[in-house]
This record gives structure tokens, sequence and C-alpha cells, in this order.
């Protein structure tokens, strides 16, 4: 009867530590992609200065630039919506249609130096990150060199991540559309977020795969999906963070485009260069931008390294060493 009872509490007690690794794993993961930074801090503030800053300077620059099309493509929308007649409507929708394809035209010219500039980068700081973690002393150069060789797998990697993202935010809005019932909704939105993460999770490892190894393309989304088996919450978790702070920058930065008079030249140039908050917002999501390359790329690390594949790894033969960039 004892020793049943010590093999019930060792079980209890082994749960018990699996269930608090678990816990803490993802800040254990956010924990040693800090210190990697940390120990190549002049590195990764080349990087910054070179791929993540113009990026985030970038994207400030075209929420600013569209900022006045969106609201006039608001507010033609609703004036047609309560025109008094049929003729003031269709004019009205007119011109919101008319000003939506030079909001569409803007954001496809921002669209090809964003994308560059991301995966610039994402190739780098991997680059990097997957040095540091392999035992190397990374550097500058050698964290660019395998920009050339390693961009044109990143970018397909990039092309299928966009469609799957596309592809996964049209369901939870249609579902929403085609619900009438806000409790229904409510939850509808809920499990989309939820699942939202996850799927960002498992694409943010596709990056990662797609520079350190040779897969590309929707090659890598699987091998990101299977890179997520027995720590689905650790990346959840980590990506959830990663979002969270994200969001909060753009919600931040929102809020003080709200408040701005777009229709003044002063009150465009007070936005963009008088106002103190911005000198925070902009290099804080160049740097979360960054931290989240490196995070992946420690959860791959720890998922790639002996011990640590999972049985369709296994089944697959696959090398146990971890490739070098």
């Amino acid at each position: 009867m004892s020793e049943r009872a010590d093999a019930v509490g060792l079980r209890c007690r082994c749960r018990c530590r699996r269930l608090a690794a678990a816990a803490f794993s993802p800040a254990k993961t956010l924990l040693d992609s800090l210190a990697v930074i940390l120990r190549n801090r002049r590195l990764f503030l080349s990087l910054f200065a070179a791929a993540a800053l113009p990026l985030s300077l970038l994207l400030f620059s075209l929420a600013v630039s569209s900022q006045p099309l969106r609201s006039r493509v608001l507010r033609l929308e609703s004036f047609a919506r309560l025109a008094p007649t049929r003729f003031e409507s269709r004019q009205a929708l007119k011109d919101s249609r008319a000003v939506a394809l030079s909001l569409l035209r803007l954001r496809a010219a921002y669209s090809l130096p964003s994308l560059a500039l991301s995966l610039a980068a994402a190739v780098s700081a991997v680059a990097a990150a997957h040095a540091s973690l392999a035992g190397k002393r990374p550097t500058l150069r050698s964290s660019l060199s395998p920009a050339r060789e390693k961009f044109p797998r990143a970018f397909a990697t990039a092309i299928c991540v966009y469609a799957a993202m596309w592809i996964y935010l049209s369901v939870p809005a249609t579902l929403v559309a085609l619900t009438g019932s806000p409790a229904a909704r409510f939850l509808i939105v809920a499990a989309g977020v939820a699942a939202g993460i996850y799927v960002a999770a498992v694409l943010g490892l596709a990056m990662v795969v797609s520079v350190v190894e040779e897969r590309f393309g929707w090659g890598a989304i699987r091998a990101g999906w299977g890179l997520m088996e027995g720590r689905r919450w650790s990346g959840w978790a980590l990506s959830g963070f990663f979002a969270a702070l994200v969001g909060w920058i753009w919600r931040l930065a929102a809020e003080r485009m709200d408040g701005q008079d777009w229709t003044s030249v002063d009150g465009m140039v007070r936005w963009t260069v008088g106002i103190k908050w911005r000198a925070l917002l902009i290099p804080a999501y160049g740097a979360v931008v960054l931290w989240s390359y490196v995070a992946a790329t420690v959860f791959y690390h720890d998922k790639r390294r002996p011990g640590h594949l999972s049985s369709n790894n296994r089944a697959d033969g696959e090398m146990v060493q971890i490739p070098d960039v």
C-alpha cells in the first residue's frame, strides 16, 4: 500500500514539475532572448539602426499619410447613409470609392519597401541569434552575409505567411457577419483572437525555419507547425506577449492621430515632428520587432536541441544537429 502511495505521489510531483516548467517556459525564452541581445548588444544595435528602425519609421509614415484618406472615406460613407436624396448618396459613394482607390495605391507604394526591410530585419536577426546560440561570435558581416543567399527563401515564405494570415482572418470576419447574436459574435471574436495568436506563432517559426534550414514556403510553415508540438502553450504565450506589445504601441499612436487636425498643413506638421512621445513609440516598435525575431529563434533552438525533437521529426529521420547559418 505504501509503495502504491509513493508511486502516486511521485507521479503527482512529476506532473507538478512539468506544469511549472510549462508555465515558466515563456518567461525563460524571453530572458534567454534578452541574454542573446545583451551578449551581442553592439551587433543588434547595428541591426536595429540598419533595418528595424527604418521599418518602424516607414510604417509610422504610412499611418500618418493614410490617416486623412481613411477619415475621408469614413465621412463619405457616413454621409451616403444619411444623404437626403439618392443622387447625393450615389455621388458620396462614388467619391468614397475614388478615395479608397487612392488609399490602396498609397499602401501598395509602401508595401515593397516595407517587405524588404522586414525581411532584412528577420534574416539578419535570426542569423545573428542562431549563431550566438550555436556558440559562435556573430558579427555584422556574418549576420548580413546570408541575406542575399537566404532572402529568396525568406521572401517565398513571407508570401505564404501573408496568404495564410489573409485566409485565416477572413474566416472569423465571415462568421461574425453571418451571426446575429451579440453573445455568439463575442465568442467568435474571442476564439478568433486566440487562434490568431497561435497562427502567428506558427508563422513566426516558419520564418525562422526559412532562414536556418533549407525549407521555404508552405514547407517552412509545416515545419513551424511541427515545432509547436509539445510547447504549444509556450509558443502561444510568446506570440500573445509580442502581439500585446505591438497592439499597445499602435493603440497609443492611433489615439494621437485621432485627435489631430488633418485638414491643415500645420496639423500634419505638428503630428509629424512636434510631439515628444513619438521619439519613444517609433524606436519601441522597432525594438519589439527585433526582439520577437530573437525570441522565435531561441524557441526554435530549444526545440531543435537533442532530446527535444518531435516524434514527427524522428520518424522522418531528420538530423539532430543544429544547422549552421
